[in-house]
């Protein structure tokens, strides 16, 4: 039994850490720019079929790597051209422009794709497995995935903590109209946010493409539980949709030991964290309203 606890808890960890990436860009951009981007776990999913592609041709990493500034630069693009005309619009609009862009995505890789899921392997010299006290781990799921994010994770902080685009976000979480009254090109500070937000999740679908079956429903699989850690977390949070991240996958990598339980509650466990965290923390375990911290 100890041994079974292990092997779920370090599967949890892998889970958690990729729920932290997605999340993370997620809650950047619904944090400074409140909006409900429905459209985030598509990005997700090409970012897992952009890499697949590119990988004969460029090699693993480097496909990795330009999969995720590709889903970048179609973000920052999806933002200055759709999103950007609905800010002085009510919120619902961008809502409903961002599902309906959902629904696009996942038709388009219907179409580029089709429906049976494509495998991506791992470079040879990260498909084996490694012994951590005691317990065989596969490398590249339960080795690199957790030392790539939590580098990652590093590195996103000192952008938001460290630098003045940090600084200028960190203050129009706050409050966007004084950044701009203070000569700051927001529409500019918008677009390049989203582009970062999106770049994170081009980047967790790369990762995370060797490891999970793609297909076209990958995105309303994963934006779903992206809503679920953002608001478990609290919105605007940077160590919310860390600790949002590993909750959930924690929880739902332990609720597998259960015994007659199936992927439906697996599935709901995720929910019921969120349900409990509402009770007792309406703004999640982290949320301070307006503040990205």
């Amino acid at each position: 039994m100890l041994h079974q606890l292990g092997d779920q808890f370090i599967n949890g960890l892998t889970l958690g850490m990729l729920y932290i990436l997605v999340a993370l860009g997620l809650n950047i951009i619904l944090g400074l720019m409140g909006v409900v981007n429905f459209s985030h776990g598509s990005f997700f999913m090409l970012g897992a079929y952009v890499a697949i592609d590119l990988r004969p041709h460029l090699g693993f990493w480097p496909a990795i790597f330009c999969a995720a500034l590709i889903i970048g630069v179609l973000g920052m693009l999806f933002e200055s051209s759709l999103i950007r005309p609905l800010y002085r619009r009510i919120p619902e609009y961008t809502l409903l422009l961002t599902y309906g862009a959902a629904l696009i995505f996942e038709q388009f890789v219907r179409w580029k794709w089709g429906d049976i899921s494509i495998p991506s392997q791992t470079p040879e010299y990260l498909a084996g497995s490694v012994n951590i006290g005691g317990f065989i781990v596969p490398l590249y799921k339960d080795v690199f995935l957790v030392g790539i994010t939590i580098l990652i994770l590093i590195g996103v902080w000192l952008l938001i903590n460290k630098t003045d685009i940090g600084m200028i976000i960190r203050a129009g979480t706050r409050d966007a109209e004084m950044v701009r009254i203070l000569g700051v090109n927001m529409p500019l500070m918008f677009t390049l946010v989203f582009g970062i937000g999106s770049f994170m999740a081009g980047l967790a679908g790369a990762l995370a493409a060797p490891v999970y079956a793609i297909i076209p429903t990958l995105a309303s699989q994963w934006i779903v539980l992206t809503f679920v850690i953002v608001i478990v977390g609290g919105i605007g949070s940077f160590w919310g949709a860390v600790v949002g991240g590993l909750i959930v996958g924690m929880v739902q990598s332990m609720v597998e030991l259960i015994p007659n339980l199936g992927p439906t509650m697996i599935d709901l466990s995720g929910f019921i964290i969120m349900a409990i965290i509402l009770l007792i923390r309406p703004r999640g375990i982290f949320g301070v309203e307006g503040l990205f911290e």
